[in-house]
């Protein structure tokens, strides 16, 4: 059994308003310079529900849902998710029909009263017998003779003479109400979305504002998610160019580059960071068109669903945070470790930007690269919580290292690190101790076994523990 959506998108304004119209408590939001998206956008956009969309007529688009209900979790959210879709393609007057047949759908989403949705075969006859005559394309230029002979619904129509009916009319007639009743079965020539996505839109007022790009951009993000999911694939990078008006001060397009951690293809992946990154933008002029280019996609690898949460979905979790603290903050204000197999403290570990982390880096003789060798045996209150970026040299009072004004203690030590000979730092020997002032603040410090000079101490802060 198969089960069909239709979508109705009358040819009239967007919000059915006209000269003259008289409706004092009529409310619509305002989304500047948005007007409805054509039928092959919304086609594009609605790959994202089943990879069985068609064209019906000009003003009709079907889909073939009935391999998406457990997907989506039933028609009831599935009608919901494609509803959600094309507000943000700014079409808020769309009628939804759903039936076993085709044309069935799109007959009840064409009608002008609340559109009918069936699951099931059972009342699809009862409820096509209401419906006019003339709903079908093909009884049009027989209406009025239809109307003489007192023939005014589809059910009446359907208990004519089919061979005096064809006679009278057209063989088109009898073959559309097969359809409608599932007698016959129609076929449709799916839609195929584009090699490449590479979609512009064309603003019909000028844009100075960032949030107004968004609501342009969410529409293209919707088209793109669609074309992702046509193809089972999935992307991380995308460009959105903001072209600003040409003439005598014209400008390059506005480049705004986004960069995911991992591969996405639903549409809040990227809209959340995109928000983010927007919010921070300056527009150096208005923008008369917004144009989104997906730089690269790659096939998705599908997902294990199983009845506990998978390491995975963390991961995923973490991956899209950082994401949006990189859009808010820079990607080279969020950094994560990079340890490295050194037993030198200020070698063992480097703060990376995430951004450069996940991206392959070249390899050169001295550079720390991370190891896959177990890290050193240390216990746990060896190490600060602290570690200062370069050690601090420390003043002797008689035999005792002094950290403004404050002798220290040793408390704990010494803990030998030697290492570094075959490097071109040379060759390092420290003594390292955990010291303690008057306080209670504890301290890592070292001394040199060997001062580099006579003037060192030879004593150095370099951590603090919490």
């Amino acid at each position: 059994m198969s089960l069909w959506i239709s979508l109705y998108l009358p040819s009239c304004p967007p919000a059915g308003i006209s000269p003259d119209t008289v409706c004092p408590a009529a409310q619509a939001d305002h989304m500047p310079a948005l007007q409805p998206a054509g039928a092959p956008e919304a086609a594009l956009a609605l790959l994202q529900y089943t990879p069985n969309v068609a064209f019906f007529d000009e003003d009709s688009i079907l889909l073939e849902v009935q391999a998406s209900l457990s997907l989506f979790k039933g028609a009831r959210n599935l009608c919901r998710l494609i509803r959600g879709s094309l507000r943000k393609l700014g079409i808020g007057h769309a009628r939804l029909g759903m039936a076993p047949t085709a044309l069935a759908a799109r007959l009840f989403a064409g009608r002008a009263a609340r559109p009918i949705r069936l699951f099931g075969t059972r009342r699809l006859p009862r409820q096509l017998d209401l419906l006019p005559a003339f709903s079908l394309p093909s009884v049009q230029p027989y209406r009025d003779w239809l109307e003489g002979i007192g023939c005014r619904s589809l059910g009446q129509l359907r208990r004519l003479p089919r061979k005096g009916l064809q006679q009278r009319s057209s063989p088109e007639v009898v073959r559309e109400l097969d359809f409608a009743y599932g007698a016959a079965e129609q076929h449709f020539t799916w839609f195929q979305p584009p090699s490449r996505f590479a979609q512009r839109h064309e603003l019909i007022e000028r844009l100075e504002h960032t949030h107004a790009i968004l609501a342009v951009a969410k529409r293209l993000i919707e088209q793109l998610c669609g074309w992702l999911q046509a193809r089972q694939e999935a992307g991380s990078e995308l460009m959105l160019l903001l072209h600003h008006e040409k003439g005598r001060h014209a400008r390059p397009p506005s480049n705004v580059t986004l960069r995911l951690s991992e591969d996405a293809w639903r549409p809040e992946d990227f809209t959340h960071v995109l928000a983010e990154q927007l919010h921070t933008l300056s527009l150096p002029a208005a923008v008369i068109a917004v144009e989104l280019i997906a730089e690269s996609s790659r096939p998705r690898t599908p997902a294990n669903v199983g009845l506990f949460p998978e390491p995975g979905q963390w991961q995923r979790q973490e991956s899209r945070l950082l994401d949006l603290l990189q859009a808010r903050l820079g990607p080279e204000r969020v950094r994560q470790p990079a340890p490295g197999a050194h037993y030198m403290p200020e070698q063992a570990n480097l703060w990376r930007s995430v951004q450069a982390a996940a991206s392959p880096r070249p390899c050169h003789a001295e550079q720390t690269q991370p190891s896959k060798l177990p890290p050193p045996r240390l216990a746990v209150q060896a190490r600060p919580f602290w570690l200062l970026p370069s050690p601090q040299a420390l003043v002797m009072k008689g035999d005792r290292p002094v950290h403004q004004g404050r002798p220290l203690r040793l408390v704990h030590g010494p803990e030998r690190l030697e290492t570094g000979w075959w490097s071109l730092h040379g060759h390092e020997k420290r003594d390292y101790f955990i010291a303690q002032d008057a306080q209670g603040a504890r301290y890592w410090l070292y001394r040199l076994r060997e001062p580099r000079a006579a003037q060192e101490t030879g004593w150095f802060l370099h951590g603090f523990f919490a």
